[in-house]
């Protein structure tokens, strides 16, 4: 019963002793230390981050060709385009000091203008005996709907409102790796 006590001593001690040895070994153990290297590389893991996605819904007339009913053909078509605009962070100009963190991001820029071809709907349809070239058509048409998203859809508030979330996302990102104290500031 003797030993038995003693065993069962040794093993709450081995534990104990353990349990401290692990303590002491996490407080030594360095944070990662806050260099613009570390920053690039985190950022660099989103690098073209979309912030912003627009979906765009209009109408483009379309016309191709002079004398109706000869060789003017002509129709309406409804389309959908999605609209994506965020920043490369690849291009970011990052500045550390011991007391803050200076991240400047690139322009908002305008990532994509994707017609939906699934989306169309063509009206008011009016065909020419000699214009049959339907392909050329509706390759001008979607040509043509892209153009319109380009000209209509207010790329500068999408622009705005993706370049206030891309800083939110580097706020979430960054923010909880620097040590406290340190100031974090995106431009």
């Amino acid at each position: 019963m003797k030993t038995f006590g003693m065993m069962v001593l040794f093993v709450i001690l081995g534990v104990v002793i353990g349990y401290l040895l692990f303590k002491l070994q996490s407080k030594k153990e360095k944070k990662e230390v806050i260099t613009s290297s570390f920053i690039e590389s985190k950022l660099a893991d989103c690098s073209d981050l979309t912030t912003c996605n627009l979906e765009y819904v209009d109408l483009v007339k379309y016309e191709n060709g002079t004398i109706p009913f000869i060789s003017k053909r002509s129709f309406s078509m409804i389309y959908q385009a999605n609209i994506r605009a965020g920043v490369d962070l690849n291009q970011c100009e990052i500045t550390v000091s011991p007391s803050t963190v200076k991240i400047k991001l690139p322009e908002t820029e305008i990532q994509s203008i994707d017609v939906d071809t699934d989306s169309l709907r063509f009206y008011d349809e009016h065909f020419a005996l000699f214009n049959w070239n339907e392909k050329e058509d509706i390759s001008a048409a979607l040509k043509a709907a892209r153009e319109d998203a380009e000209k209509n859809a207010n790329l500068e508030k999408l622009k705005i409102q993706a370049r206030r979330q891309a800083e939110t996302v580097i706020y979430k990102l960054i923010k909880p790796v620097l040590d406290e104290g340190r100031k974090l500031i995106v431009e």
